[in-house]
């Protein structure tokens, strides 16, 4: 897979060579994101990935259109239609890093309340910083916040580094501020001086009350959402057949135009929409995957 990454960039490599600016942003993203690529690399991916979308929906809009017969709205269409999916293409991949990453940043937040409690018995019980994080790494139900504890645990004990420098890597590449605010405080326990069980204590309590209002905030949102999706799929759709059967009566439209485009709303348009509300209230939660 990595050779494709390598066959991009010397493709688009005097493209990418143009906007070094935009490389910076791309390689933090990728670096929260733990993704192992450079991120010219990646850049040039971008770029290849949206060149092939435009030729592959070109291709695919023009054989759709002869099979419908609609070659004059397909001379206006296609070309703007094939454009707009090819820079997309090449927009989302640009930015999957930063969605990976948001999606790490989610994920750690959503088990940080926990992990910090865990975190704090263990520092009741006098176990060492860099013994607390192996443990926690031990625990998959933590999530990504496990894979986090496990990097700092493993820089410490295979990489020979201190308990301050591991944790300052370790908040370099954090997706989560919340989770850099909790290593910068033990850092400054472990370098300063302080009770660190009981600063872990304090965390976790402001961490369980956020992750409750969250929660009711949630309950609501989730509430508001269901109404949407009621009116707009399900009575929307339904208004929407009842509004075109009318105009075929009438004869305002042709038939078979109205009856393609029925075809599409219900087998293509439900269902998008119907994945993008489940995508919303997915991406709202605040339970752990």
């Amino acid at each position: 897979m990595s050779d494709i990454y390598k066959q991009a960039f010397e493709l688009f490599s005097s493209v990418i060579k143009k906007y070094p600016k935009l490389l910076v942003p791309l390689a933090v993203q990728m670096r929260k994101a733990h993704m192992a690529i450079p991120a010219e690399h990646w850049a040039a991916f971008s770029i290849f990935a949206g060149v092939l979308a435009f030729i592959v929906s070109i291709i695919f809009a023009i054989l759709f259109a002869i099979a419908l017969h609609i070659g004059l709205i397909a001379i206006l269409i296609v070309p703007l239609l094939s454009i707009g999916i090819g820079f997309g293409s090449g927009a989302l991949v640009y930015f999957y890093p930063a969605i990976t990453a948001d999606e790490r940043k989610k994920r750690i937040e959503n088990a940080l309340a926990f992990g910090t409690l865990y975190l704090a018995a263990l520092a009741r019980a006098g176990f060492p910083l860099q013994q607390m994080f192996k443990l926690m790494s031990n625990f998959k139900e933590y999530g990504e916040l496990s894979k986090e504890a496990g990097k700092i645990s493993n820089d410490i004990e295979a990489l020979g580094l201190d308990a301050p420098t591991a944790l300052t890597r370790a908040i370099n590449r954090s997706p989560s501020s919340a989770w850099s605010e909790l290593l910068v405080g033990l850092k400054t326990s472990m370098t300063v001086g302080g009770n660190l069980a009981k600063y872990l204590d304090e965390k976790a309590d402001g961490f369980v009350s956020d992750y409750r209002r969250r929660l009711s905030e949630f309950s609501e949102f989730l509430s508001m959402l269901i109404e949407i999706y009621i009116t707009l799929v399900v009575v929307g759709v339904i208004f929407f057949i009842v509004i075109t059967s009318i105009m075929s009566s009438i004869g305002a439209v042709p038939v078979p135009f109205l009856k393609t485009i029925n075809m599409l709303v219900v087998t293509i348009g439900i269902p998008i929409l119907t994945a993008a509300f489940i995508i919303i209230a997915k991406g709202a939660s605040p339970l752990e995957d």
